[in-house]
């Protein structure tokens, strides 16, 4: 049977407002409750490094990913918040009280003329293009603070909005394979720059800068920066995601299995999941079905109900 008229836009609404009710129900106990919380799921240490970017508003978000991967994976070595400089005081005392392998960085870029000193040398060749981007864009923020981290351990790059799930215990075969690294291959064609797409013919993947494995130093920067050169400190949505998907391919990545590792919007007009959670590593709940990330209470995402 076909869908009615304006079907879908008011099945998004109603389960959009479900999702906000009960996010808010997650941030009053979470408010109260996450130092027990956080120490009481998952406790199997996972020898990886975990890196997200996120702000203020994806406070909750990054919790409940941070929980989903304690309780389908185990405990990272860290986690590594880069803010973009939003974040409270209260917000992050709070994330310190709840996991004890979390730590938060970030500066405030307003007032900066330079790249911090500890940065790593081939980044400075590009000082004045990594520096602009960052003062004017926050995915500026999150590129320089992805590419300047020291990779010493098998490290998962990843957004606030990803939540893991019981396919998860496939990264136990993954970091056993010797490549330079893995990334979630993007739903389709399109989502780069656009002065990228006009010169390049299409690819059969493209990088999603949402969701990444960095198992070692990526050796070949050059042809990625000297993209971000060439932009003339013009940028676009996509920009930064088309510098990591250039990085990824010059460095040999890998794509991870887009049968489990979903990022897909086709039933953000449903009530019902196009994906059971039993049959995903992890799901990708981009801005079209942000609010299927809270459809469904904590509880039922975590498997505790």
């Amino acid at each position: 049977m076909g869908k009615i008229k304006y079907q879908g836009g008011l099945t998004k609404l109603i389960t959009s407002k479900i999702g906000n009710k009960n996010k808010l129900k997650f941030a009053e106990y979470i408010d109260k409750n996450l130092p027990h919380l956080g120490k009481s799921i998952g406790s199997k240490p996972v020898q990886m490094e975990v890196i997200s970017f996120s702000s203020n508003k994806d406070f909750y978000d990054q919790i409940l990913s941070i929980l989903s991967y304690l309780r389908y994976l185990g405990k990272p070595i860290s986690w590594t918040i880069y803010s973009d400089g939003s974040h409270t005081t209260q917000q992050i005392n709070l994330l310190k009280s709840g996991f004890d392998f979390v730590e938060i960085k970030g500066q405030e870029w307003e007032n900066v003329n330079k790249l911090p000193d500890n940065c790593k040398p081939a980044l400075k060749l590009y000082e004045p293009q990594l520096l602009h981007y960052a003062k004017n864009v926050p995915l500026g923020k999150r590129l320089f603070y992805y590419l300047n981290h020291e990779i010493k351990y098998p490290t998962l790059f990843l957004d606030a909005d990803i939540l893991f799930y019981d396919k998860a215990t496939v990264f136990d075969l993954i970091l056993q394979e010797d490549v330079n690294g893995w990334f979630l291959p993007d739903d389709g064609w399109g989502c780069l720059d656009s002065r990228y797409i006009k010169t390049t013919p299409k690819q059969m993947y493209q990088v999603n800068g949402g969701f990444f494995l960095i198992n070692k130093e990526l050796a070949n920067l050059t042809e990625g920066l000297e993209f971000l050169k060439s932009l003339n400190f013009e940028y676009e949505y996509f920009s930064d995601q088309n510098v990591f998907h250039i990085l990824f391919r010059e460095n040999g990545f890998m794509p991870l299995d887009p049968r489990i590792f979903i990022l897909n919007s086709n039933d953000q007009f449903d009530f019902s999941y196009l994906y059971p959670k039993d049959q995903m590593a992890i799901r990708h709940y981009t801005g079209p079905v942000r609010h299927k990330m809270w459809q469904k209470d904590w509880n039922w995402q975590l498997s505790l109900s």
